[in-house]
C-alpha cells in the first residue's frame, strides 16, 4: 500500500514524546522506504533525537483515511552510495517534480537571503 502512495503523513516525536506529523513524498527503495529533506528541518532534528517513525498514506493535506493502517518503525540518515541511490529512488518515483524542488528551494532562499542547507536522506524500515 505504500509503494503507491503519492503522499505519506511521517509522524516522528519530540523530546517530550508528543508526536509532530508531517506530510512528504516516500519512495520504496531495496524493501525499505526512503525520505528527503533539510539536515535543519524540524523532522531531520528530531530523528536525531528519536528514530521512531509512524506513517500512514495520505493525501496532499495531510487527510488520513479512517481505515488507512499505520506502520511503524525506525528510521537512520544515509550517506555516501546509499544516499546517491535513496535519491534516485524518490526521483524515479516522482520525476521532474523531484528534480524541480530543490532549484526551488534553492531560489527561495536567495530571495531570502537564506543559507544553501543541504538535504538529508532518511531510510525507513517499517512494519505494520
Amino acid at each position: 500500500m505504500l509503494d503507491d502512495a503519492r503522499y505519506v503523513v511521517l509522524t516522528t516525536f519530540r523530546k517530550d514524546g508528543s508526536a509532530a506529523p508531517t506530510t512528504v513524498w516516500l519512495a520504496a527503495h531495496r524493501g525499505k522506504f526512503i525520505v528527503v529533506t533539510q539536515s535543519v528541518s524540524h523532522k531531520a532534528r528530531r530523528l536525531r533525537h528519536d528514530s521512531r517513525v509512524e506513517v500512514q498514506p495520505s493525501d496532499l493535506r495531510g487527510g488520513v483515511a479512517k481505515d488507512a493502517p499505520t506502520y511503524r518503525g525506525t528510521a537512520r540518515f544515509l550517506e555516501g552510495e546509499e544516499k546517491s541511490a535513496g535519491l534516485r529512488a524518490v526521483r524515479s518515483k516522482y520525476g521532474i517534480a523531484a528534480r524541480a524542488w530543490p532549484i526551488l528551494g534553492r531560489v527561495m532562499n536567495f530571495v531570502r537571503r537564506r543559507p544553501q542547507r543541504p538535504g538529508v536522506v532518511i531510510e525507513l524500515t517499517l512494519s505494520e
